[in-house]
C-alpha cells in the first residue's frame, strides 16, 4: 500500500530558516506598550507559579492574546506555541494556564486603562459617554455575561472598563468621576444611588430618564414634581425646561429637567416596542406609559447660562457615539464571539479582548499626534472604524508571529496531538474512512493487472 503521508519530492516552494525560539521585533513593541512590572504582577496574581514550559509573563501574556484576538481553540493555541518554539502544552494545560491568568488581565486591563489618561493635563470639559453590552456563551439564550464601558470622546479610548456576570446592571456607580466630567447615560443609569454619586464629585450629567423611574420634586410646596401634566404644556415646535430638585441617597441636587415632543411617528414607534415587550413579559400596560412614551426627557445640571435646553439635547445625540464603539469592538475586534462555557476562561477571553482594544485605541492617539489634522476634516472625515481594522490586523500578527508553510510542515510530526481528533466510538469519521477505501482500491487494482478486477460487496468502507 502506498504511503499517503509523504511529502512530493523537489525543491521546497516556501524556504525558510528552522523554526527557533522566537521573539521578535514585532511583539516586543507591543510588549513595550504594556507595564513593565509584567513578571510581578503575574507572580503576586498567581497567574505564573511554574516556569515550566511557559517560562516568563510575557510568553502567558501572548497566549492569552492568541486565544482571545485570534479566536482560536485550545488545541490550536497549543500547536501554534509550539511552533514558535515557546514550550510544549497540551489543550488542558493551555486552558488552565489561561484560568488562572484571568485576576492578572484584568489587572493589565485597569492599568492600561488609568495609563490613557493618567498624568495627562485634564481639559475643561471631559466628555465621558457610558453604556453597557451584552455577551452571550455559545447556544445560551440570555446574557451570560455584560461589559461595562466608558468612552471618552475627546481622546477617543476607555477611561472605565468592568466586566460582570449577566446580572450586573447599568449603573453609575461602577466609575469614578471628578469636575469637569461630563457623564451622557441612557435610561438604564437613571438611578438615584449612581446619579447621586456622580453628582457629588461635581460632575455633570445629561441622562434620559423615564417618567417615573426618577423622581422629581419642587414647586412652592416642595412636592414630588407633576411631570405628565407639565409634559402637556411643552410647545409643539421646541423643547422645555424645568429646575427642579433630585433627592439621592447621597444628598439633594439641583438638576433641570429638559423634555421635547416627540415626532407622531417616533412616538408611535415608541409605543409599538413598549407592547412587543409588555406581551413579551406578560404585563399590563398603563395609560401613562403609553402617553409618556410621545417625550423625550433628560435631567441633567448643566447651567442654563451657559447651555440651553436645545445644546442639551444635541449633547445627548453624542451617545450614540458609545453605541458605535461596542459595534466596532464587536466587528473589528470580535467581542461577541465567546467560544468559552467556563467562567474564568470566558473572562480571560473577554478581558484579552478588550486590553487589546485599549492598546489598539492608544495606536489611534499616536496617529492623531502624527496627523492631527486628518482626525479633524469635516469634509472627508476619517474613518475610525477602518483605522481601528487596521490596529487589529497589526497587533494581532505581532501575536501570531511570522508562520511560514515550512515551519508547519517540519514540525508536523511534534503536531499530532494537536491535529488529531480524539478517538471516535460510534460514528468514524467520513473523510479518512474514504480516503483509506480509496487507498487500497488503487492498490488492488494494481496488483490485479493480469487478473480480473475484483467485485466488491455493498460495504465498500470495509474493503480488506
Amino acid at each position: 500500500m502506498s504511503d499517503y503521508t509523504t511529502l512530493p519530492s523537489g525543491p521546497d516552494p516556501f524556504p525558510s530558516s528552522p523554526p527557533t525560539p522566537l521573539i521578535d521585533q514585532d511583539w516586543a513593541r507591543v510588549r513595550r506598550m504594556l507595564p513593565a512590572d509584567l513578571e510581578g504582577r503575574a507572580r503576586r496574581s498567581k497567574a505564573l507559579q511554574r516556569r515550566r514550559e511557559v517560562r516568563s509573563a510575557a510568553d502567558l501574556l501572548r497566549m492569552v492574546f492568541a486565544y482571545a484576538w485570534c479566536d482560536w481553540s485550545l488545541r490550536v493555541v497549543g500547536a501554534w506555541y509550539l511552533l514558535l518554539g515557546l514550550g510544549n502544552l497540551s489543550d488542558v494545560a493551555v486552558r488552565q494556564r489561561l484560568q488562572v491568568a484571568r485576576p492578572w488581565v484584568g489587572q493589565l486591563l485597569a492599568t492600561q486603562v488609568v495609563a490613557g489618561w493618567e498624568g495627562a493635563p485634564l481639559p475643561p470639559v471631559r466628555l465621558r459617554l457610558v453604556d453597557a453590552t451584552a455577551i452571550a456563551r455559545p447556544g445560551s439564550q440570555g446574557t451570560d455575561w455584560r461589559v461595562h464601558l466608558s468612552l471618552n470622546l475627546e481622546q477617543l479610548t476607555f477611561d472605565g472598563v468592568e466586566v460582570t456576570a449577566g446580572t450586573g446592571g447599568e449603573t453609575l456607580a461602577r466609575f469614578g468621576f471628578q469636575p469637569g466630567d461630563i457623564i451622557v447615560a441612557d435610561r438604564g443609569y437613571a438611578r438615584r444611588p449612581g446619579l447621586g454619586l456622580a453628582l457629588r464629585a461635581g460632575s455633570h450629567l445629561v441622562v434620559r430618564i423615564g417618567w417615573r423611574n426618577v423622581p422629581l420634586h419642587g414647586g412652592a410646596q416642595d412636592a414630588a414634581f407633576a411631570l405628565l401634566p407639565w409634559l402637556r404644556q411643552l410647545p409643539p415646535g421646541g423643547p422645555g425646561s424645568q429646575e427642579l430638585e433630585l433627592r439621592t441617597p447621597h444628598g439633594d441636587f439641583a438638576v433641570r429637567l429638559v423634555a421635547c415632543r416627540l415626532t407622531e411617528e417616533a412616538a408611535a414607534t415608541a409605543r409599538r416596542k413598549l407592547r412587543q415587550e409588555a406581551t413579551h413579559k406578560g404585563r399590563a400596560l398603563k395609560a401613562e406609559t403609553l402617553e409618556a412614551a410621545g417625550y423625550f426627557m433628560v435631567v441633567t445640571n448643566l447651567p442654563a447660562a451657559a447651555w440651553s435646553a436645545d445644546q442639551v439635547l444635541a449633547l445627548y445625540r453624542v451617545r450614540w457615539q458609545v453605541e458605535l464603539a461596542f459595534k466596532q469592538l464587536k466587528s473589528c475586534w470580535q467581542l461577541d464571539h465567546l467560544r468559552a462555557q467556563d467562567p474564568d476562561l470566558s473572562q480571560t477571553y473577554l478581558l484579552g479582548k478588550l486590553l487589546g482594544a485599549v492598546l489598539g485605541a492608544a495606536l489611534m492617539g499616536r496617529g492623531r499626534a502624527v496627523d492631527p489634522r486628518l482626525f479633524l476634516t469635516p469634509t472627508r472625515p476619517l474613518s475610525h472604524w477602518r483605522l481601528h481594522q487596521y490596529w487589529f490586523e497589526t497587533l494581532r500578527r505581532a501575536v501570531v508571529g511570522p508562520l511560514t508553510p515550512t515551519m508547519v510542515l517540519a514540525a508536523l510530526p511534534r503536531l499530532h496531538r494537536y491535529l488529531q481528533d480524539t478517538p471516535r466510538k460510534k460514528r468514524p469519521q467520513q473523510l479518512t474512512a474514504a480516503l483509506v477505501w480509496l487507498g487500497k482500491l488503487n492498490d488492488s487494482m494494481t496488483q490485479a493487472t493480469a487478473f480480473p478486477i475484483p467485485v466488491f460487496g455493498e460495504n465498500i468502507m470495509t474493503l480488506s
